[in-house]
């Protein structure tokens, strides 16, 4: 009974004389590990503190002339862009201190975890970027459209830009998610179904009906060119004076009295001056 309470007692002793070296072993590694953590954090708060300082003016003001300020407005985004610049930065630095400190702890599963996390990052920032000038040059784009449209007293001006922008928008999501290694085969399937859905349904929508307004909008723009606001006619034994050329109809106004003719009748009648 003796010797086997002895045998039980010396097994404890072992294993708390194990237990206490492992211990004394790992305090060393724990206290290095928590310094290192302590010192980067404090060293990645400054980097941060910094860096905001430094591109706050130039890089909000760029972004708020692009359109990309109001962009993360609208997305419920109230971050200044250097502050979010920041934080990035912040947690980088701070994800590349836990890594040093799970080397010195011996943690490699986590280590690893973390480098492999680090190797998908350029992926991500170049999405990002190709995101960020994507929607630039979709806005510039959809200006240039729009201007030109404008120029060309295109009453729909707008709409044009609208669609030139919301297409290179579009395509460079696609891009972006190519970049991400996301396969965009089936996205770009239904992109290419539901065009081809809207050009058939324009189609049948033309052929039912739309063609008098396709064409009261074609005789709108080359009256615009022939026919100026405010110039004196006479339609159907009727005088007076073009108030505004719409994008289907004609307004006139006789005095105090109004009213409209479609664009392709004055473009298949006689209109005198």
């Amino acid at each position: 009974m003796n010797e086997q309470f002895s045998e039980i007692q010396r097994m404890l002793i072992d294993m708390l004389t194990s237990v206490t070296s492992s211990a004394i072993e790992f305090l060393p590694k724990l206290v290095g590990a928590g310094f290192v953590l302590l010192l980067g954090w404090l060293f990645a708060r400054l980097v941060r503190a910094i860096l905001v300082r430094s591109i706050q003016v130039s890089l909000d003001g760029l972004l708020e002339r692009s359109g990309l300020l109001e962009a993360l407005e609208r997305a419920s985004i109230s971050a200044q862009p250097s502050a979010i610049v920041g934080t990035v930065v912040y947690w980088l630095l701070l994800i590349g201190v836990v890594m040093g400190a799970a080397e010195i702890l011996g943690l490699t599963a986590v280590s690893a975890a973390i480098t492999r996390i680090f190797g998908y990052i350029p992926s991500v920032l170049s999405a990002a970027l190709i995101l960020a000038a994507g929607v630039f040059l979709a806005r510039f784009i959809g200006n240039v459209v729009t201007s030109g449209a404008t120029a060309a007293n295109i009453s729909y001006a707008r709409g044009l830009g609208a669609v030139a922008q919301t297409s290179i928008v579009v395509m460079v999501v696609v891009v972006t998610l190519e970049q991400l290694g996301v396969d965009t085969q089936i996205l770009i399937t239904v992109i290419t179904v539901t065009v081809a859905a809207i050009t058939a349904g324009m189609g049948l929508a033309f052929a039912l009906g739309a063609r008098d307004i396709v064409t009261s909008i074609l005789a709108g723009h080359y009256l615009r060119q022939t026919l100026p606001e405010g110039e004196p006619v006479e339609v159907d034994g009727r005088r007076g004076v073009v108030e505004q050329i719409g994008p289907i109809a004609t307004t006139f106004r006789d005095g105090t009295e109004r009213w409209t003719v479609p664009n392709r009748r004055l473009m298949e009648e006689v209109v005198r001056h």
